[in-house]
């Protein structure tokens, strides 16, 4: 079931209801709008409050929509905080009322929660009783504070026999799930998706689905017929490339429901795209994002591949060592270290393999058993190669003169590793981390010069690792 969340109509916060005339009628449709007043309505996009982007935006559809048109308002979240109830029809829908109604509007100050599905529901018993054929265009930025799903919902009453489409609008949505929960509440009504992130691509937006136009007929796919896993795969492609239309990896016969990677179509044509990681018959198929259909479809079997590596077997914690790899080098391929049998994706310190090979690793500070990876940027990611590798701790040693001068600097030599960010701190005595009264990384020379306290005592000279803070070796000093 698809996630619940808050669905503004309009703006993120305004739906129109628009209900189309019967079929001898001349009239102009009857218009119910729904308005979202809940209090994260006060939430910002560029400096701006939703609520004042939703005022002007519905302040401005109001006033060109012909003086005979009858228009309503419903609005919600505007009374009482917390109550998912809070649902108020201002005006019914009637002609010669826009100005009222538009007051009405800038005078509404967002309060309470986002009982979204309750409106619907409300909405639609109103066009069941009316028995007149209905769309509504639905502007969300993905927040439903009420119980209810939105999608389900809209499923429901498909199914129940209420004539009405939902097209839905992404406002300033970045999140996948969100987005495809929009997707759906669209696709089971017969509507479409578009997305928008300011005033400006909403009324877009809003035009786009007033003038949508067939896609052109030709929609095709000019790809080869096998690729290796995980490796880049040029397709050529024709279609009506609408904002947010895709070409995706899913397998055999597969949906837009099951997505295995995908690449979108504003790069052109042709595009990469990344093959998925398991070998076997999949298609390449060209998605229109309004609505998730599958406009083409083109079969390839992806064909197994191997990495391998080579790697020292013992290295020295928080040091560098020299990695040789191959591999199919699909962008965003990367060689990480990780803990033996850690799943992913837990790793560590890593290179991309556009480095090259060889390649430097840096590695952890802590010894233990590790593994040495590499990792395919796929979704899901997959460990192609992996080698065993046993970081030792440092044999470090740390020389300093016994005391030292309050305020003055103090030279410290050291041997055992070469990390250029670790650094050498003066501390108290048994003090935890990251209590440190002064520092120098140990990049800037050896002998280091580190600071030394302004005020007499004893101190310890700590070097640390960069990574993870770590104390390897630590040492008395006096400053008097």
């Amino acid at each position: 079931m698809i996630k619940p969340a808050s669905l503004y109509l309009l703006t993120g916060l305004t739906a129109l209801a628009l209900q189309a005339p019967l079929a001898a009628a001349e009239t102009a449709p009857r218009t119910t709008l729904v308005l979202d007043a809940s209090g994260s309505m006060w939430g910002q996009i560029d400096g701006v409050a939703k609520i004042t982007i939703a005022k002007e935006v519905v302040g401005d559809l109001i006033r060109r929509l012909p003086d005979e048109m009858e228009v309503g308002l419903t609005v919600y979240g505007h009374r009482r905080k917390g109550d998912c109830n809070d649902i108020e029809t201002l005006f019914a829908p009637a002609a010669h009322q826009k100005s009222d109604i538009v007051s009405s509007v800038n005078g509404i100050s967002p309060k309470g929660k986002t009982p979204l599905s309750a409106a619907v529901l409300k909405a639609a018993e109103a066009l069941r009783y009316t028995e007149e054929k209905a769309s509504v265009i639905l502007i969300s930025d993905g927040e439903e504070t009420c119980s209810l799903d939105p999608c389900a919902v809209a499923r429901d009453l498909e199914q129940a026999g209420i004539d009405f489409a939902v097209h839905t609008v992404g406002f300033d949505v970045s999140d996948a799930e969100t987005r495809r929960q929009l997707q759906c509440l669209a696709a089971e009504t017969g509507g479409t998706f578009h997305s928008a992130h300011d005033a400006a691509s909403l009324a877009k937006a809003l035009n786009s689905i007033a003038e949508e136009k067939p896609a052109p007929e030709r929609v095709h796919l000019d790809a080869p017929a096998s690729a290796p896993a995980g490796a880049p795969v040029s397709v050529g492609w024709e279609g009506p490339a609408k904002e947010g239309d895709f070409l995706a990896f899913v397998e055999r016969d597969g949906n837009a429901d099951t997505l295995l990677s995908s690449a979108d179509l504003r790069d052109g044509s042709p595009l990469s795209v990344q093959a998925p990681p398991a070998p076997g018959p999949h298609d390449l198929i060209y998605v229109d994002y309004a609505t998730g259909s599958v406009l083409a479809r083109a079969p390839i079997d992806i064909q197994d591949v191997a990495a391998s590596l080579s790697a020292p077997s013992v290295a020295s914690a928080g040091g560098l060592i020299e990695i040789s790899w191959q591999g199919p080098a699909g962008g965003g391929d990367y060689v990480t270290i990780a803990k033996a049998g850690a799943p992913l994706p837990e790793s560590g310190f890593y290179f991309d393999v556009a480095e090259g090979s060889p390649a430097q690793l840096q590695m952890p500070s802590a010894p233990g058993d590790y593994e040495i990876r590499y990792i395919t940027n796929t979704d899901p990611r997959v460990i192609l190669a992996h080698v065993p590798l046993t970081v030792e701790d440092v044999d470090l040693t740390l020389k300093a003169p016994a005391s030292a001068k309050a305020g003055t600097s103090v030279k410290v030599l050291w041997n055992g590793t070469t990390n250029p960010k670790d650094y050498i701190a003066f501390a108290l005595p048994d003090e935890p981390l990251p209590h440190i009264l002064s520092m120098a990384e140990t990049g800037e020379g050896n002998p280091l010069s580190v600071p030394v306290p302004d005020t007499p005592g004893a101190y310890e000279l700590r070097y640390f690792f960069a990574e993870g803070d770590r104390i390897v070796q630590r040492i008395p000093i006096t400053v008097e």
